[in-house]
């Protein structure tokens, strides 16, 4: 190699090592003992979900190496190990781009770090944790026995209420001292508000009192602006605990629920585009009676308004067409007035049927859950038609197969029911019936009291809604 040669080959050589140095702004060195797999991976939290964010392949026994052109976002992550699908979690903190972990895969609690402070802070907080623990439930263990024997250990309980303390102590200096470290956001995020007890109300006061005071400051100790939140273990629990637990699960509630959630994470992109989708999705699926109104709700209240950017409008078109569809039969709502026919011709307005209640089922001959639960409807027929109940029977088959209906009436033994079709599908303008079998309650102005439920409970459903309706008729005391 001649001389020019040999300084461009060194000079390649600078350039690709400081390109690649360049390159590689994040890098954490991973070291397993008792390891013997080739292979680890890197995921993540991300609300619900655990996601996997890359695959590490070993540099030698037990050695790994994550790296990346760009800092990952910051957050929980975690080392799965193969086969066994065990794992550690670690923070990726904003500003620790280069860190070392080193465990022990036969003993997972047994994790260093080298140069990552917020890890080490974590995992000092576990290792306190974990020698408290055995204090704690041997105490508990004292306290239990005492118990069956009808007795108290008070000395056992101030120990447990005092280690308690030292335990919110030490966290409390961390999140004073750390404020802005991801074990801080952890630590705070998972402690529960103080609640006043209001002793100075009557009880059933003071519980109401205490009820909304926990709710209101729920979230108190969560920063929900924080970058890092979508990416932790707690939040989707937390978040999921509040809505379906602690908010009153009537539609007009939960409406409210979802729209202080929602404007609490506005400012923070990643966790508001997540829960804007998630809920919408278990909203859209309706497995709840009623839930479809929260659909709606969020369908006009954020996606139409302009509040998901990131929707295309071929599906933002399906998204409200969809809402359209549902609003005119949302329950609380008069049914539209639909007319249908009789074998005859004879046409039958829903609004004529004169009964205190009117149980509208759409069905269709070819069926298979209409054939399961039709049984169980004409039961119900037989049972409650004596107080005051009056069954509309529309027939879903159009065209030439309206025909297909009035055989099918008698094999399912629905001959006491108004029964009726029609072969244009016109009640459809008004009522959209995507699928069959779908029952309706409606009382005597036809508003829907019930829909969605279940053929096989019919019976119980609607005997509960008399109850209901006979206990309001009381006089109050």
């Amino acid at each position: 190699m001649n001389f020019i040669a040999k300084i461009s080959f060194t000079v390649w050589c600078v350039v690709w090592m400081t390109t690649t140095s360049m390159s590689q702004k994040f890098n954490v060195s991973i070291e397993i003992n008792n390891y013997e797999n080739d292979t680890l991976i890197v995921g993540n939290y991300f609300g619900e979900k655990q996601l996997v964010k890359d695959t590490l392949f070993s540099k030698g026994k037990g050695k790994f190496l994550w790296t990346d052109t760009i800092q990952p976002s910051q957050g929980v992550y975690l080392l799965l190990f193969k086969p066994s699908n065990n794992f550690i979690q670690f923070m990726v903190p904003q500003t620790e781009s280069k860190f070392a972990l080193i465990c022990n895969y036969e003993d997972l609690t047994d994790v260093k770090f080298k140069g990552s402070k917020d890890n080490n802070l974590f995992y000092d907080y576990m290792d306190f944790l974990k020698g408290k623990r055995v204090l704690a439930d041997t105490l508990r263990s004292k306290i239990e026995r005492a118990k069956k024997q009808n007795n108290t250990d008070k000395e056992s309980q101030n120990a447990l209420d005092k280690l308690d303390q030292d335990v919110k102590k030490y966290q409390q200096e961390i999140i004073i001292k750390n404020p802005t470290s991801l074990t801080a956001l952890l630590l705070k995020g998972n402690t529960e508000i103080d609640v006043p007890e209001f002793a100075d109300l009557p009880v059933d006061s003071s519980k109401i009192r205490r009820y909304y005071y926990y709710k209101r400051h729920y979230f108190d100790n969560i920063d929900m602006n924080h970058p890092a939140l979508i990416r932790t273990p707690f939040i989707h629990q937390k978040i999921d605990y509040y809505i379906n637990k602690v908010s009153n699960q009537q539609p007009d509630s939960l409406m409210k629920t979802i729209d202080i959630v929602l404007g609490m994470l506005e400012n923070n992109p990643e966790a508001y585009r997540y829960y804007l989708a998630d809920l919408l999705n278990k909203y859209a699926a309706m497995k709840i009676v009623g839930h479809d109104a929260l659909f709606i709700h969020m369908v006009d209240n954020y996606y139409r308004k302009g509040k998901a950017s990131w929707i295309s409008e071929e599906n933002l078109k399906i998204m409200g067409d969809n809402a359209d569809d549902m609003k005119p039969i949302l329950i609380g709502k008069k049914m539209p007035d639909i007319t249908t026919y009789k074998e005859d011709g004879t046409p039958v307005r829903l609004y004529d049927i004169n009964a205190p209640w009117t149980v509208v089922v759409f069905w269709a001959p070819d069926c298979g859950h209409c054939k399961k639960i039709m049984p169980d409807v004409v039961n119900f027929y037989k049972k409650n038609k004596d107080k005051g109940v009056q069954m509309l029977g529309i027939c879903t088959k159009g065209g030439e197969k309206t025909n297909t209906c009035w055989p099918a009436v008698k094999e399912k033994g629905m001959e006491d029911f108004i029964n009726t079709a029609d072969e244009y599908g016109r009640y459809n303008l008004k009522v959209k019936i995507k699928s069959t079998p779908k029952i309706f309650i409606l009382d005597e102005n036809k508003e829907i009291i019930i829909k969605d439920i279940p053929g096989e409970e019919i019976d119980r459903i609607f005997n509960e809604i008399l109850q209901f309706e006979e206990t309001k008729r009381l006089p109050k005391e």
